[in-house]
């Protein structure tokens, strides 16, 4: 492969990313990507190299919105081994190759799954800790799955098998795992987006996507009625499986509580070259309440998957008061943070990636400084 063209497509790349509203907000940190920049390039041999570089270049932000985007397609390789975070540990969310459901995997090639994990905040770019470590597993794109074969041979060697150790009810059994092509098992799913479920006195709406469409105001208005009917105490918004997607689910959902004023988050607008205001934090917001509401307490439940406008919607309630009470796990989103991104593909390996042009700030500024939406109990 020509090195000449690898180095004309990270050029392109760089040209998007010192548009970064990062070197507007503080334009000191933009020698140290300028020697990021040239360090990456000089070391660029070979097309695993290539997305090693770039996706370094995009991890000098701390945004988890300006990022490279590799979909896995049915020809990559990787072991297709479901898995969920509990807290520090790594668990098989299902029966895999006679390991049982919940065994925790702690290690591959005997290097422990939380070495693995500051292994991988190399590749990933990240807000916290809590967002590397869901996207190692959970996002649908082979340069940060921590299965895939690009990633796996990168930290352990060009190879097929791997070993992977597991315990479970104090027995720990390593096995070998081949490489195999990617099965989809990954892939986002909008299809099933809302549902809810009705525990005793308590309704949990799961919302794994934001979508604003008829079919979320339907379950909203119909959830009220039923809440009503049951005399449900508590409904609990979960957001934990919810990567983002459309803002306008927030505003929405408000409109279907008591809530008289509420605070939006302050966006900043940067694609231009200078700050510009769409909204601002110490706005107050009437809330134009829909004739369907919920009379009864809000909690919001998140994990390290809620990210980008699933983290604005949890805070947006907490800081607000809409939610009591914030549980499960921390974000992987920072309160504070940049989005709103761009997509550009670079001219020779049509690399997809994102620059975010707009910077968010959180109702109350008092939580300025939190790296995660916190859970008030686990």
């Amino acid at each position: 492969m020509n090195k000449s063209v690898f180095i004309e497509d990270l050029e392109y790349l760089y040209g998007k990313l010192v548009k970064h509203p990062l070197f507007l907000i503080n334009e000191a940190e933009l020698s140290q990507f300028d020697k990021l920049f040239h360090q990456t390039v000089s070391c660029i041999e070979t097309y695993d190299n290539f997305i090693l570089a770039a996706s370094q270049l995009t991890c000098f932000f701390c945004d988890g919105h300006t990022n490279i985007e590799l979909p896995y397609s049915s020809e990559d390789m990787t072991i297709n081994i479901p898995c969920y975070w509990s807290g520090d540990k790594l668990l098989l969310s299902t029966d895999y190759k006679g390991i049982k459901r919940d065994a925790e995997i702690i290690s591959i090639e005997d290097t422990p799954i939380s070495n693995l994990v500051v292994l991988m905040a190399d590749k990933i770019p990240h807000e916290n800790e809590y967002l590397v470590k869901s996207r190692m597993v959970n996002y649908p794109y082979k340069n940060y799955h921590i299965f895939s074969g690009i990633n796996l041979q990168s930290i352990f060697g060009k190879k097929d098998l791997f070993r992977v150790s597991f315990a479970f009810k104090g027995n720990i059994n390593t096995v070998e795992l081949p490489l195999e092509q990617y099965n989809g098992f990954l892939d986002f799913n909008d299809t099933n987006f809302i549902n809810y479920d009705i525990i005793g006195d308590t309704a949990v709406l799961h919302l794994d996507t934001c979508i604003c469409n008829d079919l979320y105001e339907n379950v909203l208005c119909e959830l009220v009625d039923i809440c009503s009917q049951k005399n449900i105490k508590v409904l609990v918004l979960d957001l934990s499986k919810n990567m983002g997607g459309n803002s306008a689910v927030i505003d929405a959902f408000i409109k279907h509580t008591k809530t008289d004023e509420y605070r939006r988050y302050e966006m900043i607008d940067y694609s231009q070259g200078s700050a510009e205001y769409i909204t601002r934090r110490t706005d107050i917001v009437k809330n134009e309440k829909h004739p369907k509401c919920f009379d009864l307490e809000i909690h919001c439940n998140v994990s390290y998957n809620t990210f980008s406008s699933a983290r604005t919607f949890a805070v947006t309630l907490k800081d607000n008061g809409i939610a009591t009470k914030i549980t499960g796990s921390p974000t992987g989103g920072k309160p504070n943070s940049f989005g709103m991104p761009q997509r550009f593909k670079t001219p020779n390996y049509e690399l997809s990636f994102r620059v975010s042009r707009c910077l968010f700030k959180r109702p109350n500024k008092d939580g300025d400084c939190e790296i995660a939406l916190f859970p008030d109990c686990v």
